[in-house]
């Protein structure tokens, strides 16, 4: 009998005995993974995390001049998401706004009354806004109104990331990433992690990437849930921003300045932690001679600086920023440092790429770009206020917002130059 309950456990946790949870109800959501178009529709730019965006014939590399500020009168933390001609923003007083993209003109607003600090995640049916309290919303993109709401157990940190139909949002304290089917909001599945989830997943290829406030990897299968790979950076604990995927490789920032690259491709075995823990400590114990190597490593780099933020992705090169101000580019094959910049000022959020250009802001208002391929200096734009937000370029123009009149966006145009 322990034989056979031994048997069940490993069917049980390791194969996925327990039936498929529900597909969604609509295929809604945006699942290219890779470069943003001229939209920037929700976290990170897209479902894989690049936080980046191309937009061709902009001259990016010349710099832009204002062309209108919307003035939110409470903090801005997140990127706006940019959809056509609309650009969605939430603040801390709980509000959600559409804005004309040309002029800046309030289209609609929706005042919840919680504080929120996320990039809204837009499709072409719904708007969806996860609130710091745990309330999740969708709103109907052209009017602002509500379609549906649901209340998490605790509070929510991430922002909401939308593929395939299913909305992915976390409880944060309770250690959950949650996959809700994106059109009625009902849960389809979810799945535990060590420590708390604050950003949101990068998903590609059927997989879901999740990461918590620990050093460890989970490797998901979008449809189910169920765990297909794990993997622990030991003493490392990963930046804020979640990771980032492409089609080879997995990336991270991790506190203490080290730069990741994972192959997430591989699935996890029977009893494959046990395993690894007997065959670490036969290491340090000197009965074998070489320490064990997880599945899925391929390579890390120690970058200057102590407190680096997530990573931006510009063709094969990796920018990172950190706190300290300094910016580095790597290779993301094989993470080869390959130019280094100092900003002369902290950094205040992690680096964006457009094009040819990175793009950070500081304490000092300034928005930053640095040539991709050398890391030298191309323009620097001042604004009032710290920069409180990643500066993004979508639609045509750079958004960047700022602690002015206690919350300010800003949009700049490439296009007078």
């Amino acid at each position: 009998m322990p034989v056979l309950g031994v048997v069940l456990w490993v069917l049980w946790a390791y194969t996925g005995l327990p039936p498929d949870p529900p597909l969604p109800s609509t295929n809604i959501g945006n699942t290219s993974a890779g470069f943003a178009d001229a939209d920037w529709r929700q976290a990170g730019g897209g479902v894989a995390n690049w936080t980046a965006s191309t937009n061709g014939a902009l001259p990016v590399d010349v710099a832009p001049e204002t062309m209108w500020r919307y003035v939110a009168g409470s903090p801005i933390t997140a990127p706006p998401a940019v959809v056509g001609q609309r650009v969605y923003l939430t603040a801390e007083d709980g509000s959600v706004v559409a804005l004309e993209r040309g002029t800046g003109t309030v289209l609609w607003q929706y005042d919840s009354g919680l504080p929120a600090a996320v990039t809204p995640a837009v499709t072409e049916d719904l708007v969806f806004v996860v609130f710091r309290a745990g309330v999740v919303s969708a709103l109907e993109p052209e009017t602002g109104g509500l379609v549906w709401s649901r209340r998490l157990q605790v509070a929510s940190l991430p922002s909401p990331t939308v593929s395939d139909g299913r909305l992915f949002v976390a409880e944060s304290d309770k250690n959950r990433l949650i996959a809700l089917d994106a059109a009625t909001g009902e849960p389809l599945w979810d799945y535990r992690l060590d420590d708390w989830v604050i950003a949101p997943p990068a998903i590609i290829d059927g997989k879901v990437i999740a990461t918590a406030n620990d050093a460890r990897v989970h490797v998901l299968d979008e449809g189910t849930g169920k765990l297909r790979m794990i993997y622990d950076a030991g003493s490392a604990r990963w930046a804020r921003g979640g990771p980032l995927a492409t089609e080879d490789l997995l990336h991270f920032s991790s506190f203490g300045g080290v730069v990741w690259g994972l192959d997430y491709q591989g699935h996890r075995y029977p009893l494959e932690r046990q395993i690894q823990y007997v065959r670490t400590v036969l290491w340090v114990w000197g009965f074998t001679k070489n320490g064990p190597e997880q599945q899925g490593y391929v390579w890390s780099a120690q970058t200057p600086g102590e407190q680096p933020y997530p990573p931006a992705l510009s063709g094969s090169t990796l920018v990172v920023a950190d706190a300290s101000g300094l910016v580095t580019g790597l290779n993301a094959d094989n993470g080869e440092i390959l130019w280094e910049f100092n900003s002369g000022s902290d950094i205040t959020v992690a680096a964006t790429t457009a094009d040819s250009v990175a793009l950070i802001g500081d304490e000092n208002g300034q928005v930053i770009a640095i040539s991709i391929g050398d890391g030298s200096q191309k323009w620097v734009v001042n604004l009032d206020g710290v920069i409180t937000a990643s500066p993004i370029v979508a639609g045509g123009m750079l958004l960047a917002a700022t602690s002015s009149d206690n919350g300010t966006l800003t949009a700049l145009s490439f296009s007078s130059r």
